[in-house]
Formats: structure tokens, sequence, C-alpha cells
């Protein structure tokens, strides 16, 4: 019997899991329209071939939906090798790494990433979704700011509170945009000027 309550459940979470994963595709699939027409409950439970209740009982409403996308998101552009170039013991070096990963990142995901950006000026919902895909970014940089300044980095005259903040922006995905979409450079050039750009904001000479 017991052996049995378990078999029952494992299919049970699978088959959930299943459908979540639908609905998230479904839900990325809806950006195809523009980030303006994105989203919209009856379209994603549609798409996914479920009814708009089980969307609201897997996701708990539409920003919880977007949210989900984001986490998917991160997941899939390989997030875990971010955080493990930014774990470098150099802190110069770490930048590098992880900026360099950062960009990488982007380049998977540019178009979804790049309509949730422009629904969360205009959405509330999206707002919650941009914060995942940020999630730890600008304290991770004041982190490495920190490690840069105790380990003698910083340019004279650049406080912490300012390497953080330039490197902020850096970072962010509409810097890695302008380059990337706007002047159409390759990522991994995009990537050299973000690293150039950082380094000469905040760093000393080398």
């Amino acid at each position: 019997m017991d052996k049995r309550r378990t078999y029952v459940q494992t299919a049970r979470a699978a088959s959930t899991h299943a459908t979540r994963e639908r609905i998230l595709a479904a839900t990325e699939a809806s950006f195809d329209r523009g980030p303006l027409a994105a989203v919209r409950i009856d379209d994603v439970a549609r798409r996914a071939g479920v009814s708009r209740s089980t969307v609201y009982q897997l996701f708990d409403s539409r920003a919880g939906l977007l949210v989900a996308l984001a986490d998917r998101l991160r997941r899939q552009a390989g997030f875990d090798r971010l955080v493990e170039a930014s774990n470098h013991p150099d802190a110069r070096e770490a930048f590098r790494l992880a900026l360099r990963e950062s960009c990488r990142m982007f380049a998977v995901i540019p178009e979804v990433t790049r309509a949730l950006f422009t629904l969360a000026g205009l959405d509330a919902d999206a707002v919650a979704a941009v914060g995942q895909l940020e999630r730890g970014r600008r304290p991770g940089m004041r982190t490495l700011a920190k490690r840069m300044h105790e380990q003698g980095q910083l340019r004279e005259g650049v406080t912490v509170e300012e390497a953080a903040e330039l490197l902020t922006v850096v970072t962010s995905f509409p810097s890695f945009d302008e380059l990337y979409r706007a002047l159409g450079l390759p990522v991994d050039v995009v990537a050299d000027r973000l690293v150039a750009l950082g380094e000469r904001a905040v760093c000393r000479d080398a």
C-alpha cells in the first residue's frame, strides 16, 4: 500500500511539473506578439492546454507566473556559471569572468529579457519578474567593490559605494543590449567593451 501511495504521489508530482513547464513555455511564447500583448492568462492557458484555474492554482497570480518565468530563464541561461565565476579569489578577475558569463547569459535569452524590461515600465506584474532576473546583482556588485577595495584594486579616489554603483551600471542588461542589439556587436566583443569600461572606471591601471 505504501509503495502504491508513493508511486501515485511521484506520478502526481511529475504531472504537476510537466504542467508547470507547459504553462511557462506558453508564457514565454506569448512574448512573440510583443511585450504589450504578452502574458494574458486566457491566452497562456489556451496555449498550454489547461484551464485558467490551473494557471492560478500553480502560480497564484499573473505576477507569480512572470516571476516563475524569470526564474526559469535564469536556470536555462546557466546562472550557476555566473555564480561560480564571481567566486574567483581575485576580485578583478572575478569581475571579468562574471561579466563575461553575464553577457553569455543575456545572449541566450535576449528577446524575452528585453520584453520583460519593456513590460516592467508599464505593468506592475512584470516589475517582480525583472526583480527576479536581477536578484543578487546589486548586492553582488557591492560585495565585489568591497573585495576590490580590500585587495587594493580600486582606482585612487573611487570609494566602495561609487565603485558598486558604476559596476551595477556596467553589468546591467540595458548596458549589454545597447551594444548587442543597438550596435549589433557580437557577444564576445560586447563583453570586451563592458569589461574595459568597468575596469577603466573603477580599477587601478594594471
